[in-house]
């Protein structure tokens, strides 16, 4: 079926009078498809009902519309849970819609390797959307083949994030150095994210509740992997 549906007979948009809602009653159904994105957001600034998952208690994933450029910066549109109905389409197929178009957008890569043989990458978006999101498709955003034990994974911006791909059990020593790395890419930023350290598994992340002296609360599914790690 395609992604949204038939040309005839699709509603009217839910909500047309307010934000976000109202721009994006304003975009073609077939435009909206390639303009699907996700973006990743403090969660305290989100409104009463938006397309989000929440990564902790601190960020969210939500599902917008790129809006295109306004007062000189790329617009996010978030999508309202009460007005998602209006391109007659599952909000399956939505969020699935916006993860695969992050496939289109440019990325810098740059790698640094550490004397044990583990790589550590900062990520950051060059186009017009931020790349923040592209953790969530960590092995293509590193442009390496798996990841079977995860990896750490720093979100100190809305454009950047950087990780460091489990190998063993010395890897889990980078996470002081992320915590440096993270605080030095926050300096000029007006707006950073947050200095918490995630774990990357399975398209997800995380939290792995590190203090600043590099002390951590993790799940039990996280220690039970770390348990196992080779010895490095």
């Amino acid at each position: 079926m395609p992604l949204f549906g038939n040309r005839k007979n699709l509603p009217k948009p839910l909500c047309d009078e307010h934000g976000p809602c109202k721009a994006l009653a304003a975009i073609s159904v077939f435009e909206v498809r390639d303009r699907l994105r996700l973006l990743v957001t403090p969660t305290r600034g989100l409104g009463p009902d938006p397309m989000a998952r929440q990564i902790d208690d601190e960020l969210s994933v939500v599902l917008c519309v790129n809006g295109g450029k306004r007062g000189g910066k790329t617009e996010a549109l978030s999508i309202a849970e009460h007005a998602a109905d209006q391109w007659s389409v599952s909000r399956a197929e939505l969020w699935e819609r916006a993860f695969a178009n992050l496939a289109t957008e440019q990325l810098n890569r740059q790698s640094f390797n550490a004397t044990n043989g583990d790589v550590l990458y900062a990520v950051n978006g060059t186009g017009v959307w931020p790349g923040a999101a592209q953790a969530l498709r960590l092995e293509t955003a590193l442009g390496v083949a798996e990841l079977p034990y995860g990896a750490l994974v720093t979100l100190p911006t809305s454009n950047a994030f950087c990780a460091a791909p489990i190998r063993t059990g010395s890897s889990l020593n980078a996470i002081r150095f992320m915590i440096d790395v993270s605080k030095q890419l926050q300096i000029n930023d007006p707006a950073p994210l947050t200095s918490s350290i995630f774990w990357y598994r399975d398209g997800w992340l995380e939290n792995l509740n590190v203090g600043d002296n590099g002390m951590m609360r993790p799940s039990a599914r996280f220690r039970d992997m770390a348990n196992g790690l080779p010895v490095g």
